[in-house]
């Protein structure tokens, strides 16, 4: 087998624009979009723009198909033979499959000029798609279906009605705003559903060897049918390094030691030359900086990846992946992105869990529901080795604010942990708020180390976490530029705008910002203890009426049965004893 690359690019004019215009308006979707997004003269300027944009990328995933057919058809063919050969179906349903993907990444491109990409959840159901793929060898038809079921779509889920206008219906550009938006979630789904079924079954091989090639599409580079680009992302993950990370030694230099080992797993050979702990869990209060931790972790991984040339995917776990309204619903999700998009992914792949604990109910607890009972069952499966294999191509980076969770789970969590204090010396304090926080700031700041270390040292004091002494220099910050812009500012360029920002700023000294620190501890303490008075009191509450309640059944339990025609007693007052009877009474 040869080792001939893919690339994609359209001619001027377009590769087949005629026939992608010929499947949109097949598929229905201007009449669609047309009734949702009218304007002056029919349909709007931001919906045409919108169809404009998916004649492309539907263009775009025609020339794909036509040149991923291409490549099949000259390997297949035998030197010198006069025999033309055709797609066996399975053939033709990897080459659908990538049709579906290009479009779809293309779609996501060219929409998102229009409107802001969607956070779409969940997978498209697979009943019927594989018979979707085998028309791989009628594109255009292929496109109008998909287009046809997105037409559907789009009706179903319609702009929502604003109750604060007259009509309560939105303006047309709002209108095609959320019909751009709903497009791009549908291909999505096209997307993940074509690449889910393109890594299985007869189709893996395909997808092997198309992996193995470079392939490069309007300019962008794929491994197989994933984006290079969007494997080295750091989506989700907030911009911080190691560097930036103050206290927490111990936690974080276990973690990249985590992140370097499972970079270097064998792709190619499918093993990892160190056999390794893929959990690494943390456990710490609320504000001692386990979660920038763990970015820090996530991008140091993605970098030093990337320096190698390693496909790497960093996945953040939110409560929306495991928290639904519905049955079953969170645990299969779980299941699917740790199948998926973490061991299913080309590449290495590392992810972060925060506050696993809110995931994890002990089964001990009274009124287990039945999809908590299921959520436990995929995260054994995860830390166990039974749903991913623990090979090393992959790690987790978890952690919780108490221990409070099923025994079992935290037997297998916790076989790699480590305690989280965050910044807790002098000099924590010290580089957080001087050197990282307040470091743009420095020329408004109270010079001398001596000032800095009794800063420090009445953070120590007050017990100031992490969280706490960002919420300090914030203050800071705005105590600095406590200032009214002029107009002048509104003229001026760039640098001049930043010449007058340093000219109207205030310097702040020592105690006002040990003033700061401390109206911030006693505010804190104050809300705890008050927060405990109010739990105090509630308990007690709850104490006394169960202790009435015990009162009214010991009394009613020695009361006789109240007859038809007696008066029906106070149930407050005491019961009525009768009276001993004397001697001589009849």
């Amino acid at each position: 087998m040869s080792n001939e690359g893919l690339t994609v690019t359209l001619p001027p004019g377009g590769f087949q624009r005629r026939e992608a215009v010929e499947a949109i308006r097949a598929s229905g979707l201007p009449g669609v979009l047309g009734s949702m997004s009218r304007g002056p003269f029919g349909t709007s300027s931001r919906a045409m723009a919108a169809l404009e944009s998916l004649v492309d990328a539907v263009d775009l995933g025609l020339g794909a198909a036509a040149k991923l057919r291409g490549l099949i058809l000259r390997e297949e063919a035998s030197p010198g033979s006069f025999v033309v050969p055709e797609l066996k179906p399975h053939q033709a349903r990897f080459v659908a499959a990538y049709q579906l993907v290009i479009t779809a990444d293309a779609v996501a491109r060219r929409l998102a000029e229009l409107a802001a990409r969607p956070e779409v959840e969940g997978a498209m159901e697979l009943d019927g798609f594989d018979e979707l793929l085998d028309m791989g060898d009628a594109p255009e038809r292929l496109m109008a279906r998909v287009l046809r079921l997105a037409a559907r779509y789009l009706e179903l889920h319609s702009p929502p009605v604003d109750a604060s206008r007259p009509l309560g219906e939105p303006t047309p550009q709002e209108a095609a705003t959320h019909a751009a938006t709903t497009l791009m979630a549908f291909m999505v789904l096209v997307r993940r559903a074509s690449m889910h079924l393109a890594r299985t079954g007869s189709l893996r091989p395909l997808y092997d060897a198309l992996a193995a090639r470079p392939c490069r599409v309007a300019g962008h580079v794929y491994r197989g049918m994933e984006l290079a680009e969007e494997a080295q992302s750091a989506a989700g993950l907030l911009p911080v390094t190691p560097d930036d990370i103050v206290g927490n030694e111990e936690y974080l230099r276990a973690g990249l030691r985590l992140a370097r080992d499972v970079a270097c797993y064998d792709l190619q050979q499918g093993r990892n030359p160190k056999r390794i702990n893929p959990v690494l869990f943390g456990l710490g209060q609320p504000g001692c900086g386990k979660t920038v931790t763990a970015h820090a972790i996530g991008r140091y991984f993605l970098s030093y990846c990337a320096e190698r040339g390693v496909p790497a995917r960093f996945q953040v776990i939110r409560r929306t992946d495991w928290a639904s309204s519905y049955q079953n619903a969170s645990a299969a999700n779980l299941v699917r992105i740790f199948r998926e998009e973490v061991y299913g992914f080309e590449g290495v792949c590392g992810v972060y869990w925060a506050d696993i604990d809110t995931a994890i109910a002990s089964r001990s607890s009274a009124g287990l529901r039945m999809e908590e009972k299921q959520n436990l069952g995929a995260v054994f499966g995860i830390f166990d080795g039974t749903l991913l294999p623990k090979d090393g191509k992959w790690f987790l980076v978890c952690d919780a604010n108490t221990m409070n969770m099923d025994e079992a789970a935290t037997s297998r969590i916790a076989q790699n942990p480590f305690t989280v204090e965050g910044p807790t010396e002098v000099g924590h304090h010290v580089r957080l708020m001087r050197d990282l926080m307040l470091a743009d700031l420095a020329a408004f700041l109270p010079d001398g180390q001596d000032a800095w270390e009794r800063l420090g040292q009445a953070a120590v004091s007050l017990g100031l976490s992490g969280r706490a002494v960002e919420a300090v220099a914030g203050n800071v910050r705005a105590r600095i530029q406590d200032f009214e812009y002029p107009m002048r500012y509104f003229r001026a360029d760039s640098a001049e705008r930043q010449a007058i920002i340093k000219e109207l700023s205030h310097p702040v000294g020592e105690e006002e910002i040990l003033q700061l620190m401390r109206d911030w501890s006693s505010f804190h303490r104050e809300a705890e203890e008050r927060a405990k008075r109010e739990q105090f009191e509630s308990e007690v509450e709850s104490l006394v009426r169960q202790l009435n309640a015990s009162r009214a059944a010991a009394r009613r339990a020695v009361e006789p049965a109240p007859s038809s025609t007696s008066p029906r007693e106070d149930p407050g007052a005491p019961p009525t004893v009768p009276a001993r009877p004397r001697p001589g009474d009849p």
